[in-house]
């Protein structure tokens, strides 16, 4: 390993991840333009959350498999590339079937760009990954509240999205001239013996767990990409923000969202991950209530999406965590509970958009604070069944 290639490593995966941040948070503020474009309708067209979150499901599978069997500098190339392109050519798309081939085409460079940027941190940083694995996830979380800002000074400055988009588009040229000359880091050798796996036994406890923490991952990440995706469409349906307002609304949903995920490394070495979870989940009942009883209310739609974001934010690596001290961690294990909230993605914006024109713009966050609740029970059933299982792993399972 070369340590003196180290920075120039870690600045190409950190700006890799501003640019996911970025391409990830740009489609839901602008959802109503591209509507305008394309001579759709908001429910039609909602379709491309559920497609862009499918591309990303088959995209993150494959993309274990090709890293594998690579260096990864030309994958990664090859998919800020794409990327690139597909940004470009979003807001000059017309025809609505155009759009959602652009957006699975996205969704699969999007997600070999995630991929990569994991496995390759972790092949120059194999040993005390744990701060640079949450720098670079901070950094998803800096280009996500970025994207809504360059969307909304766009919008002012042309009343339209073409500069907006193709400004990030032209982001991806500085991050691909990092990789001129620059080597991949060194493949790790794989472990394939059979001794590695652990043996999950017949515990009902354990399975119960598992379908446990999956519902709970599929309830929350639905509820936080479901809200990131639909409260600048809330806000203009519901009259209380103009487009431009709207847009800033996401930004400071995403913005807490950076926010927390930055507080929340201190804060994982001081407290269990279970009084976490609870506290983020108060929270997020918290800011989610606060829309729900004060509907048209602006300064609480505002007020509850910067707390919303704020608490969600650390929920995904905490429940983790929590996990961990409660079952055997494998890899199967692990691929369930990521698939779960992929799910949970896929499923909930779309969810949404089949529903919002008939119910109205409050539907929104009447299908979240729904997952919510479901978030709630899981982990209050997960509670018990830790009660039960005081040990952390449970009986039956070698380990």
């Amino acid at each position: 390993m070369k340590k003196s290639l180290k920075p120039r490593w870690f600045a190409l995966y950190f700006s890799s991840f501003i640019y996911l941040g970025l391409a990830s948070a740009v489609i839901g503020p602008s959802l109503l333009r591209l509507v305008e474009n394309t001579g759709s309708t908001v429910s039609s067209l909602s379709i491309i959350f559920p497609i862009r979150s499918a591309a990303y499901l088959v995209g993150s599978w494959l993309a274990g498999k090709l890293y594998d069997r690579s260096g990864g500098h030309q994958l990664l190339t090859g998919s800020l590339v794409v990327l690139g392109i597909t940004l470009g050519l979003i807001p000059i798309i017309s025809e609505p079937m155009s759009l959602i081939w652009i957006l699975l085409v996205m969704g699969l460079a999007m997600s070999l760009i995630d991929v990569g940027g994991n496995v390759l941190l972790i092949r120059v940083q194999s040993t005390n990954l744990g701060p640079a694995m949450n720098a670079l996830h901070f950094f998803y979380g800096l280009g996500s509240f970025i994207a809504p800002i360059i969307l909304a000074s766009a919008l002012e400055l042309s009343d339209g999205l073409q500069w907006g988009y193709w400004g990030l588009a032209l982001f991806s040229l500085p991050i691909l001239a990092q990789l001129i000359f620059l080597p991949s880091p060194e493949r790790l050798d794989l472990q394939t013996s059979n001794n590695s796996e652990h043996s999950l036994g017949e515990s009902p406890n354990l399975k119960l767990l598992i379908v446990v923490i999956a519902l709970f991952f599929f309830s929350f990440v639905g509820v936080e990409l479901g809200f990131g995706d639909w409260i600048s469409t809330y806000a203009i349906r519901m009259g209380i923000a103009d487009e431009r307002t709207a847009v800033f609304m996401a930004s400071a949903y995403w913005g807490a969202f950076t926010i927390s995920r930055l507080i929340s490394i201190p804060l994982s070495n001081r407290f269990q991950p279970e009084k976490l979870v609870f506290a983020n989940l108060l929270g997020s009942f918290i800011g989610l209530g606060l829309i729900l009883v004060f509907p048209g209310h602006s300064i609480m739609v505002w007020c509850g999406a910067i707390i919303l974001g704020f608490s969600l934010a650390s929920l995904f690596p905490t429940m983790f965590t929590l996990s961990d001290t409660l079952i055997p961690m494998t890899g199967k294990i692990t691929s369930w509970f990521l698939i779960s909230g992929s799910l949970g993605s896929m499923f909930v914006p779309w969810l949404i958009g089949r529903n919002v024109e008939s119910s109205g713009p409050r539907v929104i966050i009447q299908v979240l604070f729904l997952l919510l609740i479901v978030s709630g029970l899981m982990f209050f059933l997960l509670s018990r069944l830790q009660k039960k299982t005081p040990t952390g792993k449970p009986a039956g399972v070698m380990v």
